[in-house]
């Protein structure tokens, strides 16, 4: 950041990849390409075309091999609220990035945010006369468009499964951190279900309801992106990797993995250990 400046815009080109890191400002990351995949903590964010990933002060992320063309937003809530710190609206400001969230290219665009954001960005190249300022007042009208957006109402559901979005959100997060937890494990559907008490029906549908793909898909898939990390960052062999990360054999590691990136895992780690920044300090 430059000092005395709370705005840092970043715009990336192809297969940008980052290394774990965390910093004391929000980053508002924009995918300007087909997708990006974005770790956080110890999840990772697989995102398309349009959206948007507001990426709390403090969480640990790194941008993974299959990133490309983005534009960053860095911005430090201290320096924007100033001596209004214990004011309502200010405090409103934090409860808005108190947590990561990506916002859907849907949402975007009924949002118009990229309007927004886009303001800023051209702002930024173009530093003209006072561009300093103003692209502190569009940061601001970025924020209260953020505050301003209503979250979208919920249907009703039938009995014995969540109602509401929230409690919709804590039965996903529930699955998705148990599934996260013990993947390297042979995970049952019957485990499952008991820990987060609802039948195994219901796991199964509202997890495709709302995930859109199947729970065991979503097993496979979180394996395989774990072990895209073994792969880029150890010297394990193959077979170490596939039995470590949940598979029973090589052969559904390879037929899977080649699924999600057009590649054995064996051209994976040839073709990207020699593209990954390497750092120093």
């Amino acid at each position: 950041m430059t000092e005395g400046f709370p705005i840092r815009v970043i715009h990336t080109g192809e297969q940008f990849n980052f290394a774990a890191h965390w910093h004391e400002e929000v980053e508002l990351v924009v995918v300007n390409g087909e997708r990006a995949r974005i770790g956080v903590n110890n999840q990772v964010c697989e995102l398309e075309q349009g959206d948007v990933l507001l990426i709390k002060p403090g969480d640990v992320h790194c941008f993974l091999p299959g990133t490309d063309h983005l534009t960053i937003i860095l911005f430090r809530l201290e320096w924007l609220t100033g001596n209004f710190a214990a004011d309502k609206e200010s405090q409103d400001l934090r409860e808005l990035f108190h947590k990561t969230t990506i916002l859907p290219s849907t949402i975007c665009r009924e949002k118009n945010l990229v309007h927004y954001i886009d303001a800023i960005s051209d702002e930024e190249k173009q530093q003209q006369p006072g561009y300093r300022w103003i692209m502190v007042a569009r940061l601001y009208d970025l924020i209260v468009h953020l505050l301003r957006t209503k979250t979208p109402t919920t249907n009703e559901c039938i009995s014995g499964e969540p109602c509401t979005s929230s409690k919709r959100f804590e039965f996903l997060e529930s699955v998705c951190e148990y599934l996260e937890e013990h993947y390297a494990e042979p995970v049952k559907l019957d485990q499952v279900a008991e820990h987060i008490k609802f039948s195994k029906f219901h796991v199964c549908k509202l997890f495709k309801e709302n995930k859109g793909v199947t729970l065991m898909e979503y097993l496979n898939h979180f394996r395989i992106i774990k072990s895209e990390w073994a792969l880029l960052f150890s010297q394990a062999s193959i077979l170490d990797i596939a039995i470590g990360h949940g598979f029973n054999n090589v052969s559904s590691y390879n037929r899977l993995f080649k699924k999600y990136n057009n590649c054995t895992p064996s051209e994976f780690r040839k073709k990207h250990q020699t593209h990954i920044t390497k750092y120093e300090g």
